[in-house]
């Protein structure tokens, strides 16, 4: 559910040598729903979440399992997804579902700009989603037949992105192999064949970041800054598509975007755009994905149904709020938003703190969500993360002062697997001290 971040270098927290670990959270009491990530929808979980205090689960579907070919629908798979919606629906849940379409079908990989093409050549995984007019397509009739095959009903959100893991932004800056891509260098982006409709091809076509020269003479700051703002704002673009295709389909709950990191900082972009995008003032890889937050959150507040899009941080605890915590710049504080750009310590803030404060700033909705287990693929997992079981104690706490309406666990497998350290019992202690019935 989410791309693995790369450890920050410590320059970039303050952190205290020797410091003691501080104690835990004071107790809280807020009326936040919390729920878990990858439902099945079995009775006997559903019981068991519902009497641990559990009213919203996240249904995640694939694409490839329900559109294996052109034109097909797996009617089994379908009718799988249909009960398992009605079964949450019936136990009283209020359900995310997730399409899936980063699980996309090996047919739409081979449609002409099917996959994303990244400066130094590499191919990533999933769809190119952000570029690709026949992308979109097969996009748009996946979503159509979703509507009329199992739909909508008892579907409180929808969830919406653009990567492999399904949040907004661009594969990493190493998914195809090499280091430093950047992934705009497809047909589509290049010259605008076969782009889809409502972008515009690349204002420096041909142009690779981090070059000096462009059609045969020197290429400005300008120039660079005009080119990473047109590439940020595609996959915003990509997601408000996706948004219009759910409403023009009937859907009118909310939409929940997955957002990885605190995107690139305000003083990084400057001084990275001053450097012709060659690699500096990039910690985590945000400007490969085109994590461009305060212009992302800014372009969602402005649409139509604004009031129905929450910001899905999916990172809460992540390896940012374990060493930001030693310097106490881990925990979202009243007022954090205020001049938020403009303010220099922002770098040593957790990346919960930053980009909660960002969406609080655009007037969006907010949710978010543990990283799951650090040794797990695409959770950011780092040598110093917390274990499952700490997250569990910590990132509810974090949800409640960055002022998040929702908590989501990552993942209902872990809570009874039996092999993780925490069950269903400890999430319900949690929960009940959010009550304070402790």
């Amino acid at each position: 559910m989410r791309w693995p971040l790369r450890a920050l270098p410590l320059a970039l927290v303050v952190v205290v040598a020797g410091c003691a670990q501080p104690a835990a959270p004071e107790p809280w009491t807020t009326s936040m729903a919390f729920g878990v990530l990858g439902a099945t929808c079995e009775p006997d979980r559903l019981s068991a979440l519902r009497d641990a205090g559990v009213t919203v689960v996240e249904l995640p579907l694939a694409w490839d399992r329900f559109q294996p070919a052109p034109g097909e629908v797996d009617q089994d798979y379908a009718a799988q997804a249909r009960d398992r919606l009605g079964a949450c629906r019936d136990a009283g849940m209020r359900v995310v579902l997730a399409p899936g379409l980063h699980y996309p079908p090996p047919w739409v990989r081979e449609l002409p700009g099917g996959t994303p093409r990244g400066s130094s050549g590499g191919r990533a995984d999933g769809v190119d989603l952000v570029f690709s007019a026949t992308v979109r397509d097969a996009a748009a009739d996946y979503l159509a037949r979703l509507a009329s095959d199992v739909g909508f009903d008892g579907v409180s959100a929808v969830r919406v992105g653009t990567t492999s893991t399904g949040e907004l932004g661009y594969p990493g800056p190493t998914a195809g192999g090499h280091e430093r891509e950047y992934w705009a260098s497809g047909p589509a982006a290049q010259s605008g064949a076969g782009l889809a409709e409502g972008l515009t091809a690349s204002p420096l076509p041909g142009w690779v970041p981090g070059s000096p020269v462009w059609a045969g003479g020197d290429v400005t700051a300008e120039q660079v800054d005009g080119w990473f703002s047109w590439y940020a704002d595609a996959p915003v673009e990509a997601v408000s598509w996706q948004l219009d295709r759910l409403r023009e389909l009937g859907f009118t709950g909310r939409a929940h975007v997955p957002v990885a990191g605190r995107g690139v900082l305000p003083a990084d972009r400057a001084e990275a755009v001053a450097g012709l995008l060659d690699g500096r003032a990039d910690p985590d890889g945000a400007l490969e994905r085109g994590l461009d937050h305060p212009a992302a959150f800014a372009a969602l507040a402005a649409r139509p149904d604004a009031d129905r899009i929450d910001i899905d941080f999916t990172g809460l605890d992540d390896v940012t709020a374990v060493r930001a915590r030693a310097a106490g710049q881990d925990r979202c504080r009243p007022g954090d938003e205020d001049g938020l750009l403009e303010r220099a310590d922002v770098a040593s803030w957790s990346a919960q703190r930053f980009t909660t404060a960002l969406a609080r700033r655009a007037g969006l909705g907010l949710v978010g969500e543990n990283p799951g287990p650090p040794d797990a693929p695409h959770t950011g997992g780092a040598e110093d993360s917390d274990p499952l079981a700490e997250q569990l104690r910590l990132a509810p706490a974090y949800a409640v002062d960055c002022g998040l309406t929702t908590f989501l666990f990552a993942f209902e497998d872990d809570l009874f697997s039996g092999a993780t350290g925490v069950d269903v019992a400890d999430y319900a202690d949690r929960i009940a001290a959010s009550a304070g019935r402790e």
